[in-house]
C-alpha cells in the first residue's frame, strides 16, 4: 500500500483559504452595523437650546434689530411775541382817552359836558364784528345806560378789558374766548354817546388802573409766550 506523508488540509480550512475576502467584507458591515446601532441608542433626543439665544425680541420685524426707545419724543419749544389785535375794524378815532395825571376833558356831545373819558371810540359800521384782543375769560356781561351792552374780559396778567356800545353779545360770562374771537358788534346801544354813532367802546385797566387803550388797538401791546414748535 502507498503511504503518502503529505497531509491534505480539511474542508473547512479549504472554505477559509478560498473565502478570506467575503469573510472579511461580511465582518466589516457587521462591525459598521453595530456601531449604528449604538450610536442610535444611546443618542440624546432632547433638543439644545443655547443659554443666551441671538435674536432679539421676537415680536420685532426684523429679528436681531435694535428694540426701539419706548420713551416719547420731548416736543420743543421756542418763544414768540403774541400781540393785542384790534377789537374792530374802525374807520376813525371818535372819543379819545382823556384820563390821566394831566386831568384832560373832552366834550361829550351827547350829555353836552366835558369831562374825562377814560375809554377809546373807535367808529366802525354798524353790526361789525367785535373781536377779543386776546385770549381771556370773561368775566361779567351786561348793559347800562353809560355804556350799553358790555363784555369784561380778563385777558391775565392784570389787564381787564371792556368792549361796550354792543349788538348782539355772543358769549356768556366765564367763558373762555380766544384773541380774534367774536364777541358781538358794533352798535349805539351806549345811550350816554349815541350821538357820536355806531362805535366800540373800549376801556382797559392794568392791576384796577386805568390805561390808555390806543396801543392795545393799534396793536403795538405784546406779550412774549412759549409754545410748541412745529
Amino acid at each position: 500500500m502507498n503511504n503518502n506523508s503529505t497531509k491534505q488540509p480539511n474542508k473547512f480550512t479549504r472554505f477559509l483559504r478560498n473565502n478570506i475576502a467575503l469573510l472579511l467584507l461580511i465582518f466589516c458591515v457587521l462591525a459598521i452595523t453595530a456601531v449604528v446601532l449604538a450610536v442610535t441608542l444611546t443618542r440624546n433626543d432632547t433638543p439644545v437650546i443655547p443659554n443666551d439665544p441671538v435674536g432679539g425680541n421676537p415680536n420685532d420685524d426684523q429679528p436681531g434689530s435694535t428694540p426701539p426707545d419706548d420713551k416719547p419724543t420731548q416736543p420743543t419749544t421756542q418763544k414768540v411775541d403774541v400781540y393785542f389785535n384790534s377789537p374792530v375794524n374802525y374807520s376813525e378815532i371818535g372819543l379819545e382817552y382823556t384820563f390821566g395825571p394831566s386831568n384832560l376833558f373832552t366834550y361829550k356831545s351827547t350829555l353836552n359836558e366835558w369831562s374825562a373819558h377814560k375809554a377809546l371810540d373807535l367808529k366802525a359800521t354798524e353790526g361789525a364784528e367785535v373781536t377779543a384782543m386776546y385770549d381771556g375769560t370773561v368775566i361779567e356781561t351786561g348793559k347800562s345806560f353809560l355804556k350799553g351792552n358790555y363784555v369784561v374780559i380778563d385777558h391775565g396778567e392784570g389787564v381787564i378789558a371792556t368792549y361796550a356800545s354792543l349788538e348782539d353779545v355772543e358769549v356768556t360770562k366765564g367763558q373762555s374766548v380766544t384773541r380774534d374771537q367774536t364777541i358781538g358788534y358794533v352798535s349805539t346801544t351806549a345811550e350816554s354817546e349815541y350821538k357820536e354813532g355806531p362805535h366800540l367802546h373800549l376801556e382797559v385797566t392794568v392791576d384796577g388802573v386805568n390805561t390808555d387803550p390806543t396801543p392795545y388797538a393799534e396793536g403795538k401791546i405784546y406779550r412774549t409766550v412759549e409754545v410748541t414748535a412745529e
